[in-house]
């Protein structure tokens, strides 16, 4: 009952700024700073009525979170048979590091490019080598970022525990 009062300050407080959920009598109260207008006070019994579902949403959604931080974890295995990180960190690195390598080559420097995989191995590309790596990367992560977008998407529109889990 302590976690389900907790998950219902959290969402209500989304709604209008309360001073906190108790129970009474097998009830909830909801304590107000301000009174609710007649569409809140709607959107609040909704919540309180679909408790069971509001609550295997947040579980779906830190099982969400879960799965997004396993693929981060595997990274993204390329042509080449190396992996490359998808934090958003690792796109950056490797973005500024093809930016870079596109500068350098407009300037007329034809530097060596150098890119880390997961394991930490060195491997050498030219810019063409790396303009096709980009774009697959861009396309795996773009990918990998919308099926995620997708599910969490879903979740929120779900309107029952069943199709939850079929999410």
């Amino acid at each position: 009952m302590l976690l389900d009062v907790e998950i219902l300050h959290n969402l209500i407080s989304e709604i209008i700024p309360i001073l906190g959920v108790g129970v009474e009598n097998n009830s909830y109260r909801v304590d107000y700073v301000d009174i609710p207008t007649t569409e809140q006070l709607n959107q609040i019994n909704n919540i309180i009525s679909n408790l069971p579902l509001e609550k295997a949403k947040i579980e779906k959604l830190a099982q969400i979170d879960q799965d997004w931080e396993t693929i981060v974890q595997n990274g993204w295995t390329t042509a080449y048979g190396w992996k490359l990180g998808i934090s958003t960190q690792d796109v950056a690195l490797l973005n500024g590091n093809f930016t870079l390598a596109k500068e350098a080559s407009a300037m007329g420097i034809n530097a060596p490019i150098f890119i880390i995989d997961t394991d930490g191995n060195s491997h050498n590309l030219t810019l063409q080598e790396l303009t096709i790596l980009m774009l697959q990367y861009g396309q795996a992560r773009a990918s990998l970022s919308s099926q995620d977008a997708n599910r969490r998407k879903a979740v929120k529109l779900a309107i029952s525990i069943d199709e939850l889990a079929s999410i």
